[in-house]
C-alpha cells in the first residue's frame, strides 16, 4: 500500500513449527530441516524515496535495533544493488513489533519484504536466482522469508520446498525474557553431543499441524540450558485452555502454543501478558 509516496508493507513473524538439526558442514554451518510458516502478526515497514539511505525504528522493541549500516534493512538495500539490482535511495521506518533475538525471524522478514519491494519497483529487477542469492547473503532465514509462504526449509536455509497443504491454526506467541544469540544456542547443542538427526518424515511435513509440531525442535533443550525461563513460558502455555501443543520457535527464546480456537488463544495471551510475559494471539 502506498500513500503520498510512502509504501507500507507488513513483515510477518516467521514460525518454525518443528526443527531438526541434521548435520554440520565442514565450514561450520549447521544443516537444518524445518517446516516454516508465517503469522498474521509482524512488523510494519515504511519505505519512501529519499536523497540517501536511512533507517529509523519505532515500536515496542525499537531500543534493541541499530539504525546504523549494520541494520539488516540497510544491508538489504546494499545487497540488492550488489547483486545487480537498480534501486534509488530510500528512507526506511521499521515499526518493530516482533521481539528481537527471539527466533521469530523479525529482522529476516523485514529484509525480505524490502528485497521484494525493491525488485517489484526496480527498472531493472533481479532474476529469481539472483534475488535468492541476495537474500541468503543477508542470513539463513531471509530466503524462506522471501518466499513468504509455508515452506520446508533444508540445508543452511537455501533449499526450499512449498508445503502442501499449507498448515493453518491459532497461536499464542510468548517470549522468555532472555535474548538468545543463535550462535550460542548452536554451541550449546554441539557441547551436548547432539546435532545429527534424521530428516523429517512425510507426516512431519504435510500431516496434521499437531503431527508437524510433534516432530519437535532440536534446539529447544540447548536453549533451555542457557535460559531456564523458556521452560517456564512453555509450562504457562501448556496451562492454557484449549492448548494442543507448546514448543519453542527457531533458536528461541520465543515459544508458541497451538490452540483449538481463537478465543482460547486470546484468553491465554491476555493471561500471560497480565503476568508480565510478552504474548500475542495470532494465526498462521
Amino acid at each position: 500500500m502506498a500513500v503520498d509516496g510512502i509504501s507500507r508493507i507488513h513483515a510477518p513473524a516467521k514460525l518454525n513449527l518443528n526443527l531438526r538439526v541434521t548435520g554440520r558442514r565442514v565450514d561450520g554451518y549447521h544443516l537444518l530441516d524445518s517446516v516454516v510458516v508465517f503469522t498474521g502478526f509482524g512488523d510494519w515497514i515504511e519505505l519512501e524515496p529519499a536523497q540517501e539511505d536511512s533507517v529509523f525504528v519505532t515500536g515496542d522493541f525499537a531500543s534493541s535495533v541499530s539504525t546504523g549500516e549494520d541494520n539488516i534493512c540497510f544491508r538489504a538495500l546494499a545487497a540488492f544493488r550488489d547483486h545487480g539490482g537498480v534501486a534509488g535511495c530510500h528512507s526506511i521506518t521499521i515499526d518493530k513489533r516482533i521481539p528481537v533475538g527471539a527466533g521469530l525471524g523479525g529482522g529476516s522478514s523485514d529484509a525480505a519484504v524490502i528485497l521484494r519491494y525493491l525488485n517489484r519497483t526496480s527498472p531493472a529487477p533481479l532474476a529469481d536466482k539472483k534475488l535468492a542469492e541476495a537474500a541468503l547473503s543477508l542470513g539463513a532465514d531471509v530466503p524462506v522469508c522471501l518466499a513468504g509462504i509455508a515452506q520446508r526449509m533444508q540445508g543452511i536455509g537455501d533449499m526450499l520446498t512449498p508445503v502442501d497443504p499449507v498448515p493453518h491454526g491459532h497461536l499464542v506467541l510468548a517470549k522468555a525474557h532472555a535474548m538468545l544469540p543463535t550462535a550460542e544456542v548452536f554451541r550449546s547443542l554441539r557441547e551436548s553431543g547432539s546435532g545429527d538427526a534424521a530428516p523429517l518424515r512425510s507426516s512431519e511435513i504435510s500431516g496434521s499441524v499437531a503431527d508437524i509440531v510433534a516432530a519437535g525442535n532440536d534446539l529447544q533443550a540447548a536453549a533451555m540450558s542457557l535460559s531456564p525461563d523458556i521452560a517456564l513460558v512453555l509450562d504457562r502455555l501448556r496451562d492454557g485452555n484449549g492448548v494442543i501443543a507448546a514448543q519453542m520457535s527457531g533458536s528461541g527464546s520465543a515459544c508458541f502454543g497451538l490452540f483449538d480456537n481463537g478465543d482460547d488463544a486470546a484468553t491465554a495471551a491476555e493471561t500471560l501478558a497480565r503476568d508480565g510475559i510478552w504474548a500475542v494471539a495470532t494465526r498462521f
